[in-house]
């Protein structure tokens, strides 16, 4: 590709890829047509996607499967912040995904009539500019664990209906939460970074840490090719016919595991055992804080903090202070059992529930969080339910674009 390409509306029509073909085609408004071989950076081996098609009038990415399957993105502008007009973004856990694409593909699948009932209406929604529904890096690790023709429904609904949408993923909010609270505490505040959390940004939803995000270096043209490539990339990896192997996170789970166990034979009152679950969890991610005092101080020191001042630290921040308290009631459960699925549950839906709207999850931790947001003074915006979730958006005034159009 041309680096001296203009990216501009006003001179071309469509950007067509055809990955099996391995080509791009330009058509351009004036008519004439480009076409010339797709780099290999851009393609992609054994892919279930067949193109993908930019329309520069409407900014949105058409791609289709190799089954035919039509998905629709909607497209990114680097130039301004995303807008979701007037639309309320809705996380899912992944097992509610599968309820929702069992209603899209086969109603009848969904035997609780209830939760049936819930799913169309969110479909409704989803389809007809009601809502957004974001994925996230934990969905493509979830939906890895399926395979064939179940794991092709689910994936295809899944990019259906986020259409682009992503959250970004949960290490860079943490992250960008911890800047933050340093920042404050320094009263550094001015011209503090900005980082918006639901966006259609190319590969927010894998880090800013991997090589398929992008960065204020990135240069237009490959900020623009990423637009065009990343819903191919995701989709791909959703409906990639080939399970993979979940990973098992044994170290994880037995290292926390032995944290639970510690805390609860210390025989402490439980105040005190709560402070000294909230103290472990700073001194577990306490390098996060470090690395972002000493680039902000331009000092070799390490904050320190109070029980107290630790408390309100943690709790004026969206993500962190809903994941700290999940930890905190985990390492008090000595009856409890960690499980490899805990260390994706606690992340993502922490910042699920810091960022997006409403959140269905899973019982055990969507029960948590939705406890943890009341215990800190939050709206509570969990549920465990379709069902209860499509109450609330409903009720809060959540329409579908044809509801609004219609006079009654």
């Amino acid at each position: 590709m041309n680096e001296s390409l203009v990216i501009s509306a006003d001179r071309y029509k469509y950007w067509h890829i055809d990955y099996r073909n391995r080509s791009i085609r330009i058509v351009c408004q004036d008519g004439q047509v480009h076409e010339e071989e797709l780099e290999a950076k851009y393609r992609q081996h054994n892919s279930q996607v067949a193109t993908s098609t930019f329309d520069w009038e409407k900014w949105w990415i058409w791609s289709t499967t190799t089954r035919n399957d039509l998905i629709l993105t909607e497209g990114f502008n680097p130039a301004s912040p995303p807008t979701l007009n007037g639309r309320s973004s809705v996380y899912l856990d992944q097992n509610r995904w599968r309820i929702v694409a069992d209603a899209l593909h086969d109603p009848a699948r969904v035997k609780d009539l209830d939760e049936r009932r819930a799913a169309q209406d969110l479909l409704r929604l989803a389809n007809d500019g009601g809502i957004v529904l974001p994925l996230s890096s934990g969905h493509l690790l979830e939906t890895a664990g399926l395979h064939g023709d179940r794991r092709y429904e689910i994936g295809v609904a899944m990019a259906h209906l986020a259409g682009g949408w992503q959250i970004r993923n949960p290490l860079d909010l943490w992250k960008h939460e911890v800047d933050l609270s340093i920042r404050e505490r320094l009263d550094l505040m001015e011209n503090a970074p900005v980082l918006h959390p639901i966006v259609t940004e190319p590969g927010a939803l894998f880090g800013s840490d991997t090589s398929l995000g992008i960065t204020e270096d990135t240069t237009d043209l490959d900020k623009f090719m990423a637009m065009l490539t990343m819903p191919s990339v995701i989709l791909d990896v959703l409906i990639d016919p080939e399970r993979i192997p979940k990973h098992p996170f044994t170290k994880w789970v037995t290292h926390h595991a032995a944290i639970t166990a510690q805390i609860h034979a210390e025989q402490l009152p439980k105040e005190q055992r709560r402070r000294l679950a909230r103290r472990r969890y700073w001194n577990e991610n306490i390098g996060y804080y470090t690395t972002a005092y000493r680039r902000l101080t331009s000092s070799t020191g390490s904050p320190t903090f109070s029980d107290l001042e630790l408390a309100r630290l943690f709790a004026d921040s969206p993500m962190v202070g809903l994941v700290s308290e999940l930890f905190i009631r985990r390492f008090l459960d000595h009856m409890g059992k960690w499980e490899r699925n805990d260390l994706v549950d606690m992340f993502h839906l922490s910042s699920a529930a810091g960022y997006a709207d409403y959140v269905c999850a899973e019982t055990h931790t969507g029960t948590q969080l939705r406890d943890a947001q009341r215990a800190l003074g939050r709206p509570e915006t969990v549920f465990t339910t379709l069902n209860d979730l499509v109450t609330a958006v409903r009720s809060d005034g959540a329409r579908a674009d044809s509801e609004r159009a219609s006079p009654d």
